[in-house]
């Protein structure tokens, strides 16, 4: 049987847990609610179908990244391998689909987005390429130009730009109404 790989742009439906494997791994698990919206010329109103839960699981980086930066209602776009699961309840076998994420990310059609760099992207980034921890390219002036981070620290969005930092910071994302911060 084919894998299925799809991309479904929701809204996160519940907050995102911490998971760990038996290997310590880092996991994630929450919850996307996605709509279909039509227009309906006849009408001229919007329709809205029925929302479907989709259950999703990431590991590691991407699991660490969504705990820090998404929030419930966060607009998002989620990409990764259907799973048909199946459990046993009231001594029934019932079955889920799940998505197994290889990656999530704001879906900028309804929010924005302060892109911090994770420390492997940045090691791994191409010449010429070169940015700090916080994503901001590392040579330059002016208001764009953004402070030296020490290493091991996450830069820290303050009033005046990324002016301050400190190492148990949470990877900002702008969505909605505002930043979600430390």
């Amino acid at each position: 049987m084919s894998t299925i790989y799809l991309t479904v742009p929701g809204r996160i439906a519940t907050k995102p847990e911490r998971l760990s494997s038996a290997k310590g791994g880092t996991g994630a698990k929450f919850r996307v609610a996605t709509t279909e919206r039509w227009f309906d010329r006849a009408a001229d109103s919007w329709n809205d179908a029925q929302p479907v839960y989709l259950t999703v699981t990431c590991w590691r980086q991407l699991a660490e990244s969504v705990l820090r930066s998404l929030r419930i209602g966060d607009p998002v776009i989620v990409h990764g391998k259907l799973i048909n699961s199946s459990f046993e309840r009231d001594g029934r076998v019932e079955r889920r689909l799940e998505i197994s994420a290889a990656a999530v990310g704001p879906d900028l059609r309804w929010c924005t987005a302060a892109v911090t760099r994770t420390r492997g992207a940045a090691a791994e980034a191409p010449e010429g390429a070169s940015a700090d921890v916080d994503g901001a390219p590392s040579s330059g002036s002016g208001p764009a130009a953004s402070p030296a981070v020490e290493p091991g620290e996450w830069p820290v969005a303050g009033e005046a730009g990324f002016a301050r930092s400190g190492r148990d910071a949470r990877v900002g994302v702008l969505a909605g109404e505002g930043a979600v911060g430390p």
